[in-house]
């Protein structure tokens, strides 16, 4: 099997080096990323009975791209893991961490139009909605059908996609069970453009996603039942019969629920001077027939004050579930949830809210004001440091039923603490890069409770990492 997909592999790079169409490039690149991480709080607080641990991720790729005037081409191999997952001494691996990362072709009709077909990654503006999940060692990329269209007078261009998504193997989509933690049916629309000379970039995207209803399983227990033997009006005897326990698992596979997510990005950038809006809206129904009505916004205003520092200050606003108001929980889903977005970039680098505010819009909701100083102290070097506060919009939180008479929801206070992260960059040479940081979470008992701790018992998060990049470029044949 390694013998075949090499031998296809040498194939394929050497029809694309050698073809002959003159116009034509191929080129080889990759990336090396291992990153060493010190864990103690980072995703989840901590309280007295857990410890700080070190651990090494690695992520490497190798890609294969090849462009024409007219088809476009790239496929990218994958090897993600954390390091000591598979045994040094042995030729088979215990799990699986080799994939295709990206794997897609684009064909231009014209100079203004194509249509792209594969596995890709997508982002569009700040990866609010759609992004690469680059710090993830996994990353992201959807099978999706994209038409792509560019209009370069008009400083306009525009994507629409769509994915039908199936389980192998195949079966009429629409019935199909697809039990996959993943949307079955997705589309979306972009368009954007630039005015005032490009100083002004607007943009605006709706998308539709389609969940199928998750399977339900009923457990009837065992039982015995006693029969009883009667000779007339006299009873003489009885036997009993055990009946074990039995499941089921009912599909729904033709209960498909569609959430619907628009909004509208602008951006201004004029001399020192950067401006950033954005907000969204969902509607539609949450994947277990709830109505959805949740909305975003946010946007940061910042302003080059000298040659090497930039000071800059935002706001962002996700709404959530108001715990206390039981009566519309039944009915209506509150929290945005933004599923394919590249989360690290936002809500601080510990990751802290990445799960809360994922794919799942039963969460509470968020307020994030931040700060954000940049000194750039050459080309190569540069250093961040951010400081972040956070708030829920209610002060309420889910609360476990244990007798009785209990609320499902406490009232708590809306502070959630504050994250400070500290971050150095250095490029030595083109492609290499080193980044480190240092970061530490100031908690409260709201966010100790969120995180399932009990009030008063968390310890300070901290979280540090060192990772290197190195993104070689092997091969490019001439452009002739």
């Amino acid at each position: 099997m390694k013998t075949t997909f090499t031998r296809a592999l040498c194939l394929f790079v050497l029809t694309l080096a050698f073809a002959g169409n003159a116009a034509a490039q191929f080129t080889i690149s990759g990336e090396f990323r291992p990153r060493a991480e010190y864990r103690n709080g980072y995703y989840k607080l901590g309280d007295s009975t857990m410890t700080g641990y070190g651990t090494i991720l690695g992520r490497s790729r190798i890609s294969f791209g090849y462009n024409s005037e007219k088809l476009q081409t790239l496929i990218s191999l994958q090897h993600a893991f954390t390091f000591g997952e598979n045994n040094y001494a042995s030729d088979s691996i215990s799990k699986n961490t080799i994939n295709i990362y990206e794997g897609w072709l684009r064909y231009y009709f014209t100079k203004g139009f194509a249509v792209r077909i594969g596995r890709m990654g997508l982002t569009y503006d700040d990866m609010r909605i759609f992004g690469l999940s680059n710090w993830s060692q996994w990353g992201a990329t959807h099978d999706i059908v994209n038409l792509e269209w560019n209009v370069p007078s008009a400083k306009y261009v525009g994507d629409y996609g769509f994915a039908i998504n199936n389980a192998a193997p195949a079966t009429v989509p629409y019935l199909g069970d697809y039990t996959l933690k993943n949307y079955k049916y997705m589309s979306y629309l972009y368009n954007q453009m630039k005015f005032l000379k490009e100083k002004l970039v607007v943009s605006v995207l709706g998308v539709v996603d389609a969940y199928q209803m998750a399977n339900t399983t009923t457990t009837t227990p065992a039982k015995t039942v006693t029969t009883w033997v009667t000779n007339g009006s006299d009873t003489v005897g009885s036997f009993t019969t055990k009946i074990a326990a039995t499941t089921a698992t009912q599909t729904h596979n033709l209960t498909i629920y569609a959430r619907g997510t628009a909004g509208a990005t602008a951006g201004f950038y004029w001399k020192n001077l950067s401006v950033f809006v954005n907000g969204f809206y969902q509607t539609g129904k949450y994947k277990d027939g709830r109505n959805m009505n949740a909305y975003f916004m946010g946007g940061w205003v910042s302003y080059r004050v000298v040659k090497p520092l930039t000071l800059l200050i935002g706001y962002e606003r996700l709404s959530g579930n108001n715990a206390s108001d039981t009566t519309k929980l039944k009915t209506e889903v509150r929290g945005f949830a933004t599923p394919f977005s590249t989360k690290h970039q936002f809500y601080g680098y510990m990751d802290l809210y990445t799960s809360y505010l994922g794919q799942d819009a039963l969460h509470n909701g968020l307020n994030d004001l931040y700060g954000r100083a940049t000194v750039r102290f050459s080309e190569k070097t540069s250093l961040e440091a951010t400081y972040r506060w956070f708030t829920l919009p209610y002060g309420y939180l889910p609360a476990k039923i244990v007798k009785k008479g209990d609320l499902p929801y406490q009232s708590v206070s809306k502070q959630l603490g504050s994250e400070i992260d500290l971050m150095f960059l250095y490029k030595p040479i083109p492609n290499l890069e080193l980044n480190a940081a240092y970061c530490l979470y100031l908690n409260s008992n709201s966010k100790e409770i969120m995180d399932g701790l009990k009030a008063g018992t968390g310890r300070m998060g901290q979280y540090a990492y060192v990772m290197l990049t190195y993104k070689p470029n092997f091969f490019t044949s001439e452009k002739k």
